[in-house]
Formats: structure tokens, C-alpha cells, sequence
């Protein structure tokens, strides 16, 4: 990774955070491929992970309104 100076356990929760929630401020950045692929898989388990969650909860709130 480029930007990190030293490899704290912080500073990988810090990109984690940045890359699920799509923020992405650029000052940590992966370098190789293997990286990437990582973080790209991570930034779209940060977009779906909502949508399904939602998705879930209007589901279970239909399915309630429907037995009454």
C-alpha cells in the first residue's frame, strides 16, 4: 500500500472504512494487482451490503403487513 508508513492495525481499519463506505480519500492507496482486486472486491461488498440489508427489511415489513 502507498501512504503507509508504518503498517498499523488502525490505519487497515482506516482504509477498510474509507473503501466500504466508497469515501476513498485517496492518501492510502493499494499498489499491486492483488491489492486491488481486494479492495475493489471490498468497496462493492460496501454497496451491496446496504442494499441488501434494506432489501431484507422491506421484505420482512411486507410479509408482516400481508398476515394481517
Amino acid at each position: 500500500f502507498h501512504g503507509l508508513v508504518n503498517f498499523r492495525r488502525t490505519e487497515f481499519m482506516y482504509f477498510s472504512l474509507t473503501t466500504l463506505t466508497t469515501v476513498g480519500y485517496g492518501d492510502i492507496t493499494p499498489v499491486n494487482e492483488y491489492a486491488r482486486s481486494l479492495a475493489n472486491l471490498e468497496s462493492l461488498t460496501g454497496q451491496l451490503y446496504p442494499a441488501i440489508l434494506i432489501a431484507r427489511l422491506v421484505s420482512m415489513e411486507f410479509s408482516t403487513s400481508v398476515e394481517k
